[in-house]
């Protein structure tokens, strides 16, 4: 990797490591500002918070819902974190919540992120247990 290319990846990691901290700390401005406004984020599972959420909006719209299923306890915690210096980044993340009715999930995913400059343009999340989010969110 040359040196432009580690400082670029330096870069986007930044980018996406403030946007979990964002999320963390429960700041959803700052978790926004971290989009593009027509930004996409593709939750690949055949839940009812799947599919493409387009924009910046309904990508906040959906982790707020996600985070109302949950009554709050939703927590997405990055375990590694690597990018090519070309935009791309991989996060391997564990996600984990529980509903008020007392189901409970804990599942290792990962989000690939496509950044540019200091934006998100695309993230698109791969469940670990598609079955088991499934019966979660139902």
């Amino acid at each position: 990797m040359t040196t432009t290319a580690t400082t670029a990846a330096t870069s986007d990691i930044a980018v996406v490591r403030g946007g979990f901290e964002a999320f963390g700390k429960g700041d959803m401005g700052a978790f926004a500002a971290m989009f593009a406004p027509e930004a996409t984020w593709n939750h690949r599972n055949p839940d009812r918070l799947g599919g493409i959420h387009d924009g910046r909006e309904a990508i906040v719209d959906f982790i707020v819902e996600s985070g109302r299923l949950t009554a709050g306890t939703l927590r997405a915690v990055p375990e590694a974190i690597m990018a090519d210096g070309a935009g791309r980044v991989a996060v391997l993340t564990r996600v984990s919540g529980t509903r008020p009715d007392g189901r409970t999930f804990e599942d290792l995913q990962i989000l690939l992120f496509a950044v540019e400059g200091d934006v998100v343009r695309s993230v698109d999340q791969y469940i670990g247990d598609p079955p088991a989010v499934t019966a979660f969110w139902a």
